[in-house]
């Protein structure tokens, strides 16, 4: 178990010492905050968005940049987490310490995962902050609490279908492909919709549920809600089945 938790430190100061760490924060912050001064007619137009101008609208933006820019956005932090390890050459050097190769892919997954939660949330405080400050309609702590609901469960699903760059990081030795892969889950996401067959597609389920590809939330069924969390927990087990059993040489 120290063994473990000290990977794990190890995983955090890497990450903590990295430039992802802060341009990520920094991001997190920075865009929320902008949607909020759009919302309010201090920048920009707020003919930019569609439906009320007020806290529920706003709320339901977050939703929406977090369901479409999450996809990015956490799935780079995976493939930095993972893939650096290759592009740097210091696989090996992870494999030879005194702990399992499950132990250091669940210590990489679990900071990357962390991180990706920590960074919803900063975002959730920066949108909520700023849609104080800017005095926006209907503002209030009941609204908040509602909205996070919905914001939280859309994060947990991005994070979930982000899980399998992870594997693909691995698998690909480097950034190239788990990128890759990630822009390949956009376009089929976004050719299923034109098919209609979006509600089976698990990428393409936060477009649904957070509003962005329409009203189609209310048709989805237990499958289509369940695909996310199947997706995450397929690329758990491949990527420690990898770490596992894979050549690293």
């Amino acid at each position: 178990m120290n063994q473990w938790l000290a990977a794990l430190w190890v995983e955090i100061l890497k990450l903590r010492r990295s430039r992802l760490f802060w341009i990520s924060l920094t991001a997190s912050i920075l865009l929320p905050v902008m949607i909020g001064l759009v919302f309010s007619g201090w920048l920009g137009s707020q003919d930019a968005f569609e439906g009320e101008i007020n806290m529920q609208g706003f709320m339901k933006e977050l939703g929406i940049v977090i369901s479409m820019g999450g996809l990015i956005g956490f799935g780079f932090v995976f493939s930095w987490m993972f893939g650096r390890e290759y592009t740097d050459r210091t696989v090996k050097d992870l494999l030879a310490l005194p702990l399992s190769r499950y132990g250091v892919a669940a210590a990489k997954l679990i900071v990357a995962a962390a991180l990706c939660a920590v960074l919803a949330v900063l975002m959730f405080i920066a949108g909520s902050i700023t849609a104080w400050l800017v005095q926006l309609d209907g503002w209030s702590l009941g609204a908040i609490a509602h909205g996070f609901r919905a914001y939280a469960l859309l994060s947990l699903i991005i994070i979930c279908l982000s899980i399998p760059v992870a594997w693909m990081a691995s698998a690909g030795r480097g950034y190239l492909s788990p990128l890759g892969f990630v822009l390949l889950t956009i376009v089929i996401a976004q050719f299923g919709g034109g098919l209609g067959i979006a509600e089976y597609i698990p990428w393409a389920i936060p477009g649904l549920l957070s509003g962005a590809s329409g009203d189609e939330s209310s048709h989805l069924g237990l499958l289509s809600c369940l695909l996310p969390y199947l997706t995450g927990g397929i690329g758990i087990a491949g990527t420690l089945a990898w770490w596992r059993y894979a050549d690293q040489t």
